[in-house]
């Protein structure tokens, strides 16, 4: 994507949020959540995931497509909502792409670009915060599952997430 192409996209994005989010973000903030209605809206206005492969019915841009959102976001002062986005965005959607089966690419990513569903990760836990290297969340496999024994803090999402990536030993 070429300068002019993200300028376009930068206000495109502006647009949107000034629509969707601006009206509201007092009311949210009062409330400490964000209606999970949100994530659709951001969905069918193809912010979300922008440079996952298009086989998934992202746009498979770069990268900088997913930056340029959140700056957006942060910038019109919708931190919360930026963190938000960046977790299901840059962190749990790569993460199903990289690591995940062909089934699992299948079933989450088409929704996770759609805002369908939301992406959330657990890494965060008591005494450890988000040192990785001491976490003591577990997780065994058992058959065709696997059984987490642990707790986590924090998870960014987690109150409306749909799918969520968590951090184990």
């Amino acid at each position: 994507m070429d300068n002019e192409e993200l300028t376009l996209f930068r206000d495109m994005t502006r647009r949107a949020l000034e629509q969707e989010i601006a009206p509201h973000i007092e009311e949210w903030e009062a409330e400490h959540a964000v209606p999970r209605a949100l994530w659709n809206t951001l969905g069918e206005a193809g912010l979300l995931c922008p440079d996952m492969p298009e086989e998934f019915g992202a746009a498979g841009t770069t990268p900088q497509v997913t930056f340029a959102v959140i700056e957006e976001l942060s910038r019109m002062g919708f931190g919360g909502i930026a963190s938000g986005y960046g977790i299901h965005s840059n962190i749990v959607a790569p993460y199903i792409e990289h690591f995940g089966t062909e089934e699992q690419k299948a079933q989450w990513l088409p929704k996770m670009v759609t805002g369908e569903v939301l992406g959330a990760l657990a890494m965060t836990e008591p005494g450890a915060g988000s040192d990785v290297q001491s976490i003591r969340t577990s997780a065994v496999r058992d058959g065709d599952g696997w059984i987490l024994n642990g707790s986590k803090i924090f998870i960014t999402n987690g109150m409306l997430a749909d799918v969520v990536i968590v951090a184990a030993i």
